[in-house]
């Protein structure tokens, strides 16, 4: 093999190595943005999941809150319950705290 053979074949594997080299520099970067964007999803997704609780919340709320009767009497006896209820809470936090 010649001298002007082998430089030849070190220029072509000089060039295959550095195309190889910006394929995976361009891999790298692609991969970052990849990552950058699967994190974007899980917040996304952790968001909806939160908001997707909020909206069970609301909709059991308003669904008792249909149930509950337009008379006036009714209405007042529920809440003397719920401010019965709040003060037996406040008291058992008290006793928790004592």
């Amino acid at each position: 093999m010649s001298l002007s053979e082998v430089k030849d074949r070190l220029q072509k594997l000089t060039r295959k190595v550095e195309t190889l080299r910006r394929r995976y520099l361009a891999l790298q970067s692609e991969k970052k943005e990849l990552e950058r964007a699967v994190e974007r999803q899980n917040l996304e997704i952790e968001q909806l999941q939160k908001e997707v609780a909020q909206l069970k919340i609301d909709n059991e709320f308003l669904r008792v809150a249909h149930t509950v009767p337009r008379d006036p009497q009714v209405v007042d006896r529920y809440k003397k319950q719920v401010a019965k209820m709040v003060r037996d809470i406040d008291r058992c936090i008290k006793q928790l705290n004592a």
